[in-house]
């Protein structure tokens, strides 16, 4: 069976079997997120990396396709910290460490918005553009 281009109407089982370990994964890091601090989860993801790799195969765009379009339909449950976290797990190695930010920006109402990025180098991965207004907070390097 092969795999249908991510915008495509038909899904192949691989397809399927990613889309499935991507909401698994996002389910399980939304609800770990409640109950511990983000150092305690970075640091259990990692030793948990083996099991994200056995989760969700095939190719980095592959793998962020999955997990931005189960996140989309997973709100509130997966924000864009839950997915950045599921993300930076899963691709995160030795040969291509990646970073976990987080930032904020006043809205055009005054409130205060929050969003966190996977990057790799100064190229976001996932969660936007950098330069969206939002200032940089934090930026933890993934330990391999």
């Amino acid at each position: 069976m092969t795999s249908h281009a991510p915008g495509s109407g038909r899904r192949s089982l691989s397809d399927w079997t990613v889309l499935a370990g991507a909401t698994l994964a996002q389910l399980a890091t939304a609800c770990a997120l409640r109950i511990m601090p983000l150092p305690a989860l970075r640091a259990m993801a990692r030793r948990l990396r083996p099991i994200a790799h056995m989760l969700l195969r095939g190719s980095d765009a592959r793998i962020i396709w999955a997990i931005e379009a189960t996140g989309r339909r997973l709100i509130p449950v997966s924000t864009c910290l839950v997915r950045a976290l599921v993300i930076e797990t899963r691709l995160s190695s030795k040969e291509q460490p990646l970073s976990l930010a987080i930032g904020v920006k006043r809205s055009s109402t005054g409130a205060l918005q929050s969003h966190a990025w996977v990057l790799s180098g100064d190229r976001s991965l996932v969660g936007g553009p950098l330069d969206d207004g939002f200032v940089r907070l934090a930026t933890w390097e993934s330990a391999t």
